[in-house]
This record gives C-alpha cells, structure tokens and sequence, in this order.
C-alpha cells in the first residue's frame, strides 16, 4: 500500500488532470463524512436549538423572535410556526444565520437535512480552499492535496460541518478570507518587483477581503481576530520586501495605514449592511432602545458584549484556550442509547453518539508544525501567515481563560494545521530533517497518512452520528475525561 501511494504522488506530481482529479476525489470524500447520515439524529442538537430555530424567523422577518420553552418538540415534529411576536435577544451577529435560513428555504424547515445543509456544504467547499490555499504557499501539488486530505479526514471539521451551529460557518468564511489574502499578497508582491517601486495605492484585493472579514465577524465576533492579524500580515510581508528591494520603509508604514483604513471601511460596511433586516424593521429585539438605528445597534453591541465578557456559566464540555492545545476536552453532542430495530438494526441494542473528537495526527501534527515554524517567522512568508492564522484563532481566548468556551472553537484553526503539516512535511522532503534516502522519507511521509485515514475510520461512527454497538464507543473515549 505503501509503495502504491508513493506511486500515485509521483503520477500526480507530473499530471495537472490528475491533480484535479484527485483533488475532487478528495472533496467528494470530504462531502460523504459532512453530507452522508446528515439528516440524523432527527433532534436540534446541542446549540442548534438557538441558530436553527432563530434561522428560521430571523428569514421570515428580518430579525429573530422569541420561541416557548418547549419549542424544540413541535419543531422537530414540523410544527414550525409556534414562534412568539415579541423579538428575541440573540447574543451573535446574523450573517450565519442567514447561511443557515438558506437550507431551509431549499429543503424545508421541518427538514433535519435542511437544518444542516448549509453547513455541511460550507464545510465541504473548505476542502478545494485549502488545496488552493497549500498550492499557493507550497507551490507542489502533491503536498497541497496533502494538506486537502487532512483537512476532509479532520474529525472537528466533519462535526462541525454536520451540526447546524455558527463555528463551521465562520471557519469557511475565515479560510476564504486567507485564499483573498493569500492571492492579495501575491498581487502586491508581483505588482512591486515588476515596477521596482511601491507606489502608495487602494490595493482591491484588500477591498474584497474586507467585506469578507466582515461578513466572517457577523457570523461571531472571533472573525474580527482574524481581520485584525491578516491585516498585521500585509504589513510585515510589505515590510520585508521593501527591505529585499532596498525602498523607503516609511512607504510601508505608510501603506499600513491604507491597508488598515480599507480593510476596516469596507469590513464595517459589510458588517453593518448584515444587520439590515433589523435596521429596516421595528421590532427587533433593542431596534426601538435609542433614537436613531445606529444609537439602538450600539446600545446592543454594548449589552452583547457585556454578555460575551462575562458568560462563565459552569457547562460539563467547557475547556480553556490551554486545554484545546491538548484536545482534553472534546465537545459532545449528542449521546444516546436504543433498543430499537429500526435505528439499531441486526444490533439489537446500540449506541448513537456525535462527539468532535480531532482527527488525533492532523491535530497534533499540525500543531507541531506550527511550533516548528514559529522561529522562522522573520524569514518565510508561508510560516508568517500560517503562524499569524493560528495565533487570530488560539491567543486572544487565553485572556478569557474564565470564560465558557469549548473545544469545538479550534475547528476554525484545522485549516492552518492542515496546511502547516503538509507545508513541514514538503520541507521534510525536501531537505531532509535526518539523514536517509528520499525513498525513505517518502515512506515516512505515506505512514502518517496512512495514519491520518486509521484514525478516521477509528472515529468515523462518532463523528457521522452512526449506530455502533455500546463497546465501540467506549474504545473511542481514549481518556476518561472525554466521556
């Protein structure tokens, strides 16, 4: 098997169709784990009792409404229109609940398949994303289909692509932001060696990129993060090659702060416009508080954020910023034992769990290539924004260490792993970490593969929600704390 996948990289290697090919094989795997037994269990799992049901009128009228207490019973049974008139305050922006709204309009909002629709194929697209992306920064095909495969066999992403909530959305969003960046750099880059110059410009890769930061914050405020350090990445790639060039360095200070203005004007715009249906109705949740639209959408930033700050409610999943590096604490989301022919089947008496347990090489892997590459910061591109991806995603929750966040909130940092594995896996290949023949290093290379697909099928059942007896389960919490 071993010798077989080395033979089909070198094919890939010299063939562009089968690189396509295999880079929709890849995706196509990647829509079976997000898209097959999608519409089980039949039952709002988790938080999408929230963004589903608030998907729902935040469509049929332009902002969210308040639902009874027992709501989730008579929604699951169809009965969708049990909502109340008075406006509901929702805590997240509602750019992602309007993705979510569109799987119901396609398919019905008594649909489970629906609710969860969007998300899956969001998470699907990230696939060719990040091919995209790898190729960009590693410039091999083989090693960016690499990075492709992990990210499809990343047990996160597949969870949180099958489960109707806010953190897929807004993982899509952010990798669409990096290919935006990735290509706006390149274009800046180019444009200046041509010229020899660095004239001061409206760069309008960095306009796009803009509205799609901004939409990424109106999915959850975390989208800002990103913006923030894509944005102190165009400054340090046009500094360091102003200095490669010898130019003025006050230019890149200078283009800085055009980089900042555009980002932040067209951000906010898109931003703002997300929020319409509030602003052109009247009875939003706050939208009468202040005088004018704008006074009322501050005074409820300023209340929603007063939440975000102090929500440290005691929940059985929470893990702190630290304790995601170490995958201690993976979210569940839906645990249940049958004993019921028609969802058991031969079995008799089984067990249906979704829990978002990482696919374990991919994640450490990937986190020990970031930790490689932090070092050479100062003098590889690729490992600035890789570096700078992770450091948006991970640094600014250790100042919230006592807020409740859970470990599902990495699923927005799996991209960067992906891309830094197969990034520091080329480089192994390359040049070699020790010594040996390249046929050797190869090997190595298919073993952690071949390891990254044992893994996704060891987990597989618990990732797609599918019935296994009591005792796999109970292999699959390799910790006792992840139960």
């Amino acid at each position: 098997m071993i010798s077989a996948l080395n033979r089909l990289a070198l094919r890939v290697h010299s063939s562009r169709s089968l690189t396509l090919l295999a880079g929709f094989a890849i995706t196509a795997l990647g829509a079976l784990l997000r898209f097959g037994n999608n519409a089980n269990p039949a039952t709002l799992i988790f938080d999408e009792t929230y963004y589903v049901k608030d998907a729902y009128t935040l469509g049929l009228f332009g902002s969210e409404r308040t639902w009874p207490e027992d709501a989730n019973l008579d929604f699951e049974a169809g009965n969708t229109d049990v909502f109340e008139k008075v406006g509901s305050y929702v805590v997240h922006p509602p750019f992602g609940k309007w993705i979510i709204f569109l799987g119901l309009q396609l398919f019905g909002a008594d649909s489970p398949f629906g609710w969860r629709f969007s998300t899956a194929l969001l998470g699907t697209l990230v696939i060719p994303l990040v091919i995209f992306i790898a190729w960009r920064l590693i410039g091999s095909r083989v090693f960016a289909l690499l990075a492709g495969l992990f990210i499809a066999l990343e047990g996160q992403s597949i969870v949180m692509s099958r489960t109707a909530i806010l953190d897929g959305i807004l993982t899509f969003m952010v990798v669409l932001g990096l290919a935006i960046l990735v290509l706006a750099d390149s274009w800046w880059r180019d444009r200046v060696s041509t010229k020899g110059r660095a004239a001061l410009t409206i760069q309008p890769w960095l306009i796009l990129l803009g509205v799609v930061m901004g939409l990424a914050s109106s999915v959850k405020w975390s989208g800002l993060y990103f913006l923030a350090f894509f944005g102190i990445y165009t400054f340090l790639s046009d500094l360091r090659l102003r200095r490669k060039l010898n130019l003025r360095l006050l230019g890149a200070w200078l283009q800085g702060l055009i980089n900042a203005v555009t980002l932040l004007s067209f951000g906010i715009a898109a931003y703002i416009i997300s929020w319409s249906g509030w602003i052109l109705g009247t009875d939003g949740w706050g939208r009468q508080a202040e005088g004018t639209w704008w006074q009322s959408l501050w005074a409820y930033h300023q209340n929603a954020f007063s939440f975000h700050t102090n929500l440290d409610s005691e929940h059985p999943y929470e893990a702190n910023a630290f304790q995601w590096l170490l995958a201690l604490r993976p979210t569940a989301f839906f645990f249940e034992r049958f004993e019921d022919a028609e969802i058991c089947g031969a079995l008799g008496d089984c067990t249906v769990a979704i829990t978002a347990i990482p696919n374990l090489v991919v994640f450490f892997g990937g986190l020990l290539a970031l930790l490689w590459l932090m070092p050479r910061v100062f003098s590889d591109r690729t490992a600035l924004v890789l570096v700078l991806g992770f450091l948006a995603g991970w640094l600014p929750w250790v100042i919230y260490l006592d807020r409740t966040v859970f470990q599902f909130y990495t699923v927005v940092l799996m991209p960067f792993f992906a891309i830094a594995l197969a990034y520091v896996l080329h480089h192994y290949w390359r040049t070699g970490v020790i010594r040996g023949w390249r046929l050797k290093r190869e090997r190595r290379i298919s073993y952690l593969v071949l390891a990254t697909v044992i893994v996704a099928l060891y987990f597989s059942s618990i990732w797609m929600g599918l019935a296994t007896p009591d005792w796999v389960w109970r292999i699959q919490m390799l910790l006792p704390i992840w139960i």
